[in-house]
């Protein structure tokens, strides 16, 4: 379970910019992305920094980043850090939403989600994982009051539709137990 993080710094793939902006440069950012994805082998979870980027808006950071989770988002769990500035984070919500695609961003020390909402049935069992940053379904099923069966379904509901990550491991029992973390970090 103890997984390699890999950070990659957003302006490493801006030409040096601190305010990318643009159809155009964000797919030139997007194909370095993938070139520099393709370069790092086993890593299961890639944060991008924004700590260099002063701006950026939403077509930029839609065809840079966003697109590029898409593509690699049954293989790699992704997320953004060293994320301050608002008008950033309304321009990544802004390019989710476009592009269709949750996104985990951590602000100052916090986990928040950018994109498509989670439905309101799947708060609780979302705010559960988020305040342990990693729990089994029973752990879920417990604190919630509801059946392994259930907690399961939706668990893996969250994890489908990229709110969490689902992670298999052995159980005590020789089977199969499944362990649902947040995204990421906050570095």
């Amino acid at each position: 379970m103890n997984e390699k993080t890999y950070i990659i710094d957003l302006q490493d793939f801006t030409d040096g910019s601190i305010n990318p902006y643009g159809t155009a440069r964000g797919r030139k950012a997007h194909a370095k992305l993938l070139e520099k994805i393709a370069s790092v082998v086993g890593i299961k979870t890639i944060g991008i920094s924004l700590k260099n980027i002063d701006g950026a808006d939403v077509s930029f950071l839609r065809e840079s980043l966003i697109f590029t989770f898409k593509q690699y988002a049954k293989k790699i769990s992704f997320f953004i850090c060293d994320l301050a500035d608002e008008d950033i984070i309304a321009n990544l919500e802004g390019a989710a939403i476009s592009g269709d695609f949750r996104v985990t961003c951590w602000i100052d020390g916090k986990c928040r989600f950018v994109g498509p909402a989670p439905s309101p049935a799947s708060l609780p069992l979302l705010d559960v994982v988020l305040a342990n940053r990693s729990v089994t379904t029973t752990q879920v099923a417990q604190a919630l009051e509801m059946s392994v069966q259930n907690a399961s379904t939706r668990l893996k509901r969250l994890s489908e539709e990229g709110f969490i990550t689902r992670v298999e491991m052995s159980a005590g029992s020789g089977g199969k137990e499944f362990i649902y973390q947040v995204i990421g970090k906050s570095v």
